[in-house]
């Protein structure tokens, strides 16, 4: 028997129907394939522009951050303060501990951790702990904005070209470090931080000091 060509006009209605309902969701999905491919794209450009910060390499490290133990002299430095006043030096906070947080205002993870910061600040200042951030190049009043967003009383410095970020061979914002009297750095955190994660290393630092 020899077979012929598929003739739509000697087709039936609902053979027709049939076609047309398979090129309908064919269509639905070649548009849904666009919207997955769109959305993925501009996640990879955003990860492009936000992931790596500058020329260094630095990354937004969007995890949830765990102690790692340091072992090393912190770079000292004297830049000017967030809100205008005066020049701060980190050798000026020498016998104390120190809490250095690097952060930004467009880095979603600083912006998480933001309120543990503060409420840690809060139960420890009388402590004798201090607390300092480092304002990676950033813009300077949208960095004020920020500060007001979220209560922060202890002070930052503006470090507008990220000299302080390659001192500190950071590698991930945001970063803070735990830094004894002795200014030495014991830990270091890279992603974002809460307050029950900061205590503890805290409470760590603080009991070495005593014994």
């Amino acid at each position: 028997m020899n077979s012929q060509p598929d003739d739509p006009g000697r087709r039936g209605p609902e053979s027709l129907k049939g076609d047309a309902e398979r090129y309908a969701r064919l269509g639905i999905r070649i548009a849904a394939l666009g919207v997955v491919l769109l959305v993925v794209v501009l996640a990879v450009l955003e990860l492009r522009s936000r992931g790596t910060s500058d020329e260094s390499g630095i990354t937004i490290a969007n995890y949830r951050a765990v102690a790692q133990a340091d072992d090393r002299p912190a770079p000292d430095f004297e830049m000017a303060a967030l809100n205008g006043g005066d020049q701060i030096r980190l050798s000026d906070l020498a016998g104390e501990v120190v809490v250095l947080n690097f952060w930004a205002t467009w880095c979603g993870p600083c912006r998480r951790e933001a309120p543990g910061l503060q409420s840690t600040w809060e139960a420890y200042r009388d402590r004798g702990v201090r607390f300092l951030g480092v304002d990676y190049r950033d813009d300077q009043a949208a960095a004020r904005a920020y500060e007001r967003e979220f209560g922060i009383t202890y002070p930052s410095v503006y470090d507008p070209a990220g000299e302080r970020a390659f001192d500190y061979e950071l590698v991930g914002l945001p970063t803070t470090f735990i830094i004894d009297g002795s200014r030495r750095i014991v830990y270091r955190f890279t992603g974002y931080t809460d307050a029950a994660i900061l205590q503890r290393a805290l409470e760590d630092v603080l009991n070495r000091g005593r014994s």
